[in-house]
This record gives C-alpha cells, structure tokens and sequence, in this order.
C-alpha cells in the first residue's frame, strides 16, 4: 500500500500494487516510486527493472538514490514502477508457456500510465544484472517506444551466436533455467534474436533514428564477468557508430559498496538525456563553438585528413573532396545537385576509418566535361577515374536517388573497380505520383518564390514535420536536365543490373517519390545479393533528415561485407 506517512512529507512514497495477466503466472506484484509533483500527464515512467530472482523490493533498496538525484535536481521527478518478475529474464520463452517481454510493453506499462495518469510522458527503461539485459532487449527491440535505456553491469555473453559463448560467460544461468527459457537443446535462433548485441546490430537504423539514448555500465572486476559482453556491446555500438555512454568502473564488482554510487551515475545520465535541449545555447557558446571547429577544419585540412583533389577524367577535370582514410567509399548526390549534400555522411565515415571520396559531377564546383549528349556510361566512367587515379582499391559506391543510378552504371561497367554498393532513396521501375513529381520538377525552376520553392522542396523530398529549409538552395536545372538526359539516352542493359556485387537498398520511409513498390522491383531486379533496410522519418531527401540513420545503416552494411 501507498506510504501515506512519506508523501505528506514531501518525499517520494513507495505504493504496492498487483496486475491481473494471462500472459504469465499471477497476479504480477509490482512497487511504485511517484516523486511528489510528478503527477503531470508528461510525466516521465521510468521501467526499473531488478536482477535475477528478485523482486518488487528491489525498488525499496534503490529509494535513496532515486530520492538524491531529485533533492540535487539531477533527475526530473518521475514515476518509476518495478513488476516482480523472478527468475523470467524479462523473456518470451521459446515455448511460449510464458511471455513476460509482452507483459511488460503490452500490459504492465499501460497500466502504469492509466494508474499515474502520465499518459504522454517520455517512457525509459533500465535495470541491473538481468533487469538490465531485460530493457536492453526491449529497448533495441522497440526504440521508437523508448526515450531512454539505462543498463548496469547487464548479463550479456561476449558472443553473437550461442555455440561461441565461452563457458565464462554460462555462469550467468542456470542450466536447468536457460532449457526453460530457450529450450532443451537451446534453440540458437531464439537466443540471437534475444541477444541485445545481434538485435542492436540487426535494428541499427531504427535504434539510430528514433534517437534512443544508451546508457551501458559494468564493473572491471565482476565475478560474473559481464563487463566482457558489454565491452562487446559497446564496441559493436561504437562501429556502427550507435551514440551510447559507456563506462567501465575501476574496482566494481557485481555486488558491494561500489553499485550506489554507479546508480547515481546511471540516473544522472538519464536525467541529462531528459533536459537536454540544444536550442538553449548561448550566441557566446555557439560562436566559440564555431570557432574552434574552424580551427578543427585548419588542423584537418593540415595533415591531409581531409583535402581536395583533382583528376584527368575521361572528359575533362573532375574534382573531388576527400576525408579520412581507410578503405574506399565513394558518395555521388542526387538529381541535380553537389557533392556538399554528401559532407556530413562523409565525416561520419571518416570518423569510423573509412576514406570518404565525394566528387562533383561534371558541370558543378570545378568539375568540367561537356553535358551534351551525356550518357550514364559517361558518368560512371567519370567516377571510375576517380577510383582509379587514388590507387584506393575496390570502393564501396553509395549513390543518393539519381547518384544511386550512377553507381549502377559504375558496378556494371567497372565491375574490378567495385566492392559493394550502396543506394538510398533509389527508384525502381515504378513511376512516383503525380503531385511529387510535379513538385520535383518545381524545384528546378528560378522564378520562384522562396516560399513557393520550399513548399515544393518539402512537398517532393521531406517527411511531414521535418524542415526543408536545409535544401533552400543547391540545385542545379541544367545540370539536373542533362543527366535525366544521360539516364533516357542509356540503353538499360548497360547499367540496370548494377554488375553482381553485394548491395544495400536504403528507403525513406515517407519517400513519396519512390513509393515502396518501386523500391521492391529495385530489389528484384538486383536478385538475391541486394538487402534493404528502411529509415523511419524521412522523405527522399533522406541525408539531411536522418543523417545518424543514414550513417549507421552504411557502418553496419560495411562492417558485414568487410
């Protein structure tokens, strides 16, 4: 029952409650933490769940640094609810006879915002030890469902597959219980895809555009050895380039003086993911932010980490702009436009240990070459010399709408030159809708308005609520005539099939411009060796709305065809 006696003083009473289910054995007992004025319908819920075979009291055991954080103002007042859940790992068992994952998400958590009437605030979730491995998995699973996740010393293996986890990390389960939960012998599909690591890799798009906050925690001397999976974690987070927060404790163990404190530090965390507002920089702090990345820019520019160059094309001078090193990734724009839409893509490619080559298409920013009579064989032997006089070796070519055609034309023609492929917001054989269509074409035109231009630039290319403004400029009619031009004047056979290297398919979600069932006859076309993975939130300008997602779906495809 509520703590009468506590809520009158001002503090934080822990309530006891119970759910009726028929989903798992109950009814479920669960504890209540409300902090006294977080009775707004916005109110934050945080899902704190307790490690192996605990119970509802673990919440009574972590009151005082819930309550610590709301005197120090670090933490937003918040209600956090903990269900009793014993040994059930949080899992839906493979034979079904329990689903206590379901529970949660589809029964446990409604009921806690009908009870507090905090129906529209942000949702978190987070635990220690097995609670911590329970909201990895839900969190990774369903990002878009969760603000943040907090995870102390989790129990994850230190191994994508279940024959390759080292007897070190056996000792989290028992036998007898891991049969229960993924079968006897253990149904190794089951396992991975409830492996926070594997799922993170699998839904790396989803996890980078719903923009879930990551928080992973372990100490560097725990008897259960856990720090050696979330290390795991945390390395495949940080290769895909997943924004996280990790921290390894010196001197922590699994139990012990030590896990109070790293509380504190953990509901810190969220409590910054929760105030976190760019918009209220200073004009002093943005201007001296701008100074010292022009002064980054300098030192870059400096020691060549990022440079231009120029090369012979078949047809003229192309120029190109270079950044990082390591292998080769070539990035080619859209329907008319530079190579400036590609920049941030590029430094983020950079920053994982790939050298990102962005050139201009002829006729813009340096790059000569006739446009009459252009065809796509021209333009990918154009990029062909690019690769070919930076002696990077086979490049992995990521070409955005009609740049992803481009890189068609490249793989097919220069197959030795070609390593995998890339293709965002590329259309297939289906024709758009009128109105888009319509509106693209608009965009080209210079009599326009500024407000008569963005409305067809939002129209065409962005996702409803997402600001085009970024796109104001940087089109190009002539250039964009001349290689719609270049795509009629090509024979199919020459580019379609895109040679036979492995591709990945990117689709905006709300791309209005290529509908879905383009995008599926582009996967048919290139047969079995394409995949396609899908960015929520974003139209077919896709860069600049996602550009986190756009990333980490190229990280996690290069790190596999590596």
């Amino acid at each position: 029952m509520a703590d009468i006696e506590d809520r009158r003083r001002g503090g934080a009473g822990v309530q006891l409650g119970e759910i009726q289910t028929g989903l798992v054995p109950g009814p479920v007992p669960y504890s209540m933490l409300n902090a006294a004025e977080a009775n707004a319908t916005n109110a934050p819920i945080l899902v704190w769940l307790h490690g192996g075979g605990g119970s509802r009291r673990f919440l009574e055991s972590c009151k005082a640094q819930f309550v610590s954080c709301w005197a120090e103002r670090s933490l937003p007042a918040m209600v956090v609810a903990t269900p009793s859940a014993g040994w059930s790992y949080y899992l839906d068992r493979q034979d079904g006879s329990e689903r206590w994952e379901t529970f949660l998400l589809d029964e446990f958590i409604p009921a806690i915002r009908a009870e507090t009437g905090a129906t529209d605030g942000p949702l978190l979730i987070g635990g220690i030890s097995v609670g911590a491995l329970g909201a990895l998995r839900m969190a990774f699973k369903h990002p878009d469902r969760f603000r943040a996740v907090v995870a102390v010393e989790p129990t994850v293996e230190a191994a994508l597959a279940w024959d390759r986890v080292p007897a070190r990390d056996r000792i989290h389960m028992p036998e007898g219980l891991r049969a229960k939960l993924f079968g006897d012998p253990v149904d190794q599909q089951h396992w991975r895809s409830n492996h926070p690591t594997a799922i993170a890799v699998a839904n790396s798009t989803a996890i980078a555009a719903s923009e879930l906050a990551i928080y992973l925690e372990a100490g560097d001397e725990d008897e259960l050895h856990v720090h050696y999976g979330t290390e795991l974690l945390h390395r495949c987070l940080f290769d895909v380039g997943l924004p996280h927060e990790y921290r390894l404790t010196r001197a922590g163990n699994h139990v012990g003086p030590s896990v109070g404190p790293r509380l504190v530090d953990a509901f810190r965390f969220m409590g910054r993911m929760l105030w976190r507002n760019p918009d209220d920089e200073s004009i002093d702090a943005m201007v001296e932010l701008e100074s010292f990345s022009a002064q980054v820019r300098g030192l870059e520019d400096q020691v060549g980490y990022r440079r231009t160059v120029e090369v012979s094309g078949p047809a003229g001078r192309i120029r190109a702009t270079m950044t990082g090193e390591g292998p080769p990734v070539v990035l080619l724009p859209s329907l008319g436009r530079g190579a400036d839409d590609c920049g941030d893509l590029a430094d983020r490619l950079a920053e994982a240990g790939y050298q990102a080559i962005a050139p201009e298409p002829r006729g813009w920013s340096g790059s000569s070459g006739a446009l009459e009579g252009l065809t796509l064989v021209d333009l990918a032997d154009d990029v062909a010399a690019i690769i070919t006089s930076l002696g990077a070796g086979r490049a992995t070519v990521v070409g955005h709408d009609f740049g992803g055609q481009v890189a068609r034309a490249v793989a097919s023609r220069h197959p030795s030159l070609v390593r995998s492929m890339v293709l965002l917001a590329t259309p297939g054989p289906g024709r758009p809708k009128a109105e888009p269509a319509i509106a693209h074409r608009r965009t080209f035109v210079p009599e326009l308005t500024v407000e008569e231009h963005l409305e067809a630039v939002a129209l065409a290319f962005f996702a409803p609520g997402n600001d085009p403004v970024v796109w104001v400029d940087g089109w190009n009619r002539l250039l964009a005539m001349a290689q719609l031009a270049a795509q009629e004047r090509t024979p199919i056979e020459q580019w379609v099939a895109g040679g036979t290297v492995d591709t990945l398919v990117v689709r905006p979600a709300a791309d209005c411009l290529v509908s879905a069932d383009s995008t599926s006859q582009l996967v048919a076309q290139l047969g079995g060796r394409a995949s396609l993975v899908e960015v929520p939130d974003a139209g077919h300008a896709l860069l600049p709305e996602q550009p986190e997602a756009v990333a980490v779906s190229l990280l996690t495809w290069l790190r596999r065809v590596a």
